[in-house]
């Protein structure tokens, strides 16, 4: 399947830093929407539809929203009728921080669920928002989503039910744990009763996402409950119908390795003015999409720390490529140090900062006993470097692991130069 076209970011008055991060839209395809409202391609929502009619489902708003947060808004279509998928494998991820499962509706397999899980775990972030009107049946959206949240724990409901979630109303009370300190729901500040606080948001015609907690070492949390009645996508058509449980939720998340993931109930939050059900414009849509947008956007990652300089001004930049789940394998990269020079690999089971007698941190603690010795290839400052497969044990521990490179240069501050430090969460 040829790579999909990307649709050009909508047009700000000012021209976005090249450095903004970037959130890609999937999009269902061409005649496969609107299965209870009129069937046209409208109820896609577009994030270039910026029709304010009443009943609308545009997410031109939300896109200027993000513009607005400094973000470069893109989307991609799956093909005509609901039957083809979007190529995940053809889309650069690399240059995406966050990818909306929006519209989405054709079938997706176990390939390109474990390429975004990986993605994600290498420090992506996945929004999954659900629909009937994505798609010509009750189950098309939910089951075009399954296949991903399959890996995250997670489980898509069907269309069902019209209600707000509320801070006073103790919706975000879950299991008797508070969830609404959380940057999502307090703000990025985290401290309740300022003015990015979230305390009220809706839907109309929502999807809940419920927690199967069949995954160990995944831990997704209910942050706002699902309320009344809940549509299963367990059938053709439309599922069974039970009561919310203390794992259906109105809003999901979870940490999954140094990525981030949400599942939010309804399309409908994020409409444009006078949109069908609601919109960005009634009771906290507007912040919220800000707080989640916000939060998805600033998963950690796997790198952290700054290391010190070599020969030719060069710092050593060490990475991780892969999702270190136990029985895969991972690449552990270094770059841009000296060429032909020695260097030594550090472990440890947390970050650290522990000046080192050249004043280069150390940035793994503790420190481990085990080390590892490697002569660089290459020649000349900036050019050293190495690549290292690594086969994480089927029977390893759930354990968070530490690395820095610490390299033999004449050229460096004291004789050593030192990479950043990157962190692998082994689950």
């Amino acid at each position: 399947m040829p790579r999909p076209s990307l649709v050009a970011s909508l047009l700000l008055a000012a021209a976005l830093p090249a450095s903004a991060q970037t959130v890609l839209f999937v999009r269902g395809g061409p005649g496969s929407g609107g299965f209870l409202r009129n069937g046209n391609d409208a109820h896609l929502s577009d994030v270039a539809d910026l029709s304010t009619a009443n009943g609308n489902t545009g997410f031109g708003e939300l896109a200027l929203l993000l513009q607005g947060d400094g973000f470069q808004v893109q989307q991609v279509a799956e093909g005509p009728g609901g039957s083809s998928p979007v190529n995940l494998a053809a889309l650069d991820l690399s240059g995406v921080d966050v990818l909306v499962l929006g519209s989405n509706n054709a079938p997706y397999g176990a390939s390109d669920a474990d390429l975004l899980a990986d993605w994600v775990c290498g420090g992506g972030a996945a929004l999954f928002i659900s629909d009937a009107n994505w798609g010509s049946d009750w189950g098309d959206a939910p089951s075009s989503d399954q296949p991903f949240l399959d890996r995250f724990d997670l489980e898509m409901n069907q269309d069902l039910g019209t209600y707000a979630v509320s801070r006073a109303q103790g919706d975000f009370v879950v299991g008797g744990v508070d969830r609404g300190t959380h940057p999502i729901l307090a703000g990025p500040d985290g401290t309740v009763g300022t003015a990015d606080d979230v305390n009220v948001f809706d839907g109309e015609g929502v999807s809940p996402i419920t927690v199967t907690s069949l995954l160990p070492g995944i831990e997704p949390i209910v942050l706002a409950k699902a309320k009344g009645n809940i549509r299963r996508n367990d059938a053709p058509g439309a599922g069974s119908v039970t009561p919310a449980t203390v794992s259906d939720g109105a809003l999901v998340v979870l940490e999954f390795g140094t990525g981030r993931a949400a599942g939010h109930f309804d399309r409908n939050t994020f409409f444009n003015l006078n949109g069908a059900g609601t919109s960005l414009h009634k009771n906290d849509n507007t912040r919220y999409a800000r707080n989640l947008f916000g939060w998805l956007a600033s998963a950690p990652g796997n790198a952290y720390g700054a290391g010190c300089v070599g020969s030719g001004g060069f710092v050593p930049a060490l990475g991780l490529d892969g999702c270190p789940r136990k029985g895969t394998t991972v690449t552990v990269t270094l770059d841009d140090a000296l060429g032909g020079a020695t260097a030594l690999i550090a472990f440890g089971t947390g970050r650290g900062d522990t000046p080192l007698a050249n004043g280069c941190p150390l940035l793994v603690a503790p420190l481990l006993p085990q080390v590892a010795v490697v002569p660089l290839a290459g020649a000349g400052a900036g050019a050293g470097g190495f690549a290292a497969s690594v086969l994480v044990p089927a029977n390893a521990p759930t354990a968070t692991v530490t690395l820095q490179v610490l390299v033999a240069d004449p050229g460096a501050p004291g004789g050593i130069a030192a990479s950043n430090g990157v962190e692998a969460r082994v689950f």
